[in-house]
């Protein structure tokens, strides 16, 4: 596990870290720190256990998922793909941001389950990034036409051309 500096951690977030560690140990990929924001990444195999136990914890109490969204990292070629949650607890007034990775046609469980306003964020995420949630209850376009093909967030999504069966045009208005 890559450990960070936990010095600029507030003492409620050295807790959460200090839990969830205790509970999960090497399962935490990562630990990182940012500004005072913690960060730890999961295994997708682990990532509803972790979600859970956030929710489910009377000592963290994190009862809230602020967003759940994607990034594309074509660098990373074994795991291009990041779906993160960020979570808030309004008991303890503390956040905490859950990450995973994803290789190129990996599927996650939907975390609908355990909020239900996941629905919308993970809708988007399989839009734009085209990572699947297994078990999500309406897993289609949410923002684009029904016959759009391709996932536009991707950093390699041409940016001219021919997308969906429509013609793209540059800024201009050039064919």
């Amino acid at each position: 596990m890559v450990q960070a500096n936990l010095d600029e951690l507030s003492a409620a977030l050295k807790t959460v870290q200090k839990e969830l560690t205790s509970k999960f140990g090497k399962k935490l990929l990562e630990t990182s720190t940012f500004r005072g924001e913690l960060t730890l990444v999961v295994a997708p195999e682990d990532w509803i256990a972790v979600l859970t136990y956030c929710r489910d914890s009377e000592t963290l109490g994190f009862d809230r998922l602020d967003c759940l969204f994607g990034n594309h990292y074509p660098e990373r070629a074994d795991q291009p793909f990041e779906v993160v949650a960020n979570l808030t607890s309004i008991p303890n007034t503390t956040r905490v941001r859950i990450k995973t990775r994803l290789a190129d046609g990996e599927s996650l469980p939907t975390a609908t389950g355990l909020w239900p306003s996941a629905g919308f964020d993970e809708r988007e995420t399989w839009e734009m990034f085209g990572v699947v949630f297994d078990g999500h209850p309406n897993l289609q376009r949410l923002l684009l036409i029904s016959d759009f093909q391709g996932f536009p967030l991707r950093k390699d999504f041409p940016l001219e051309g021919l997308v969906g069966g429509r013609i793209r045009t540059d800024l201009k208005g050039k064919l």
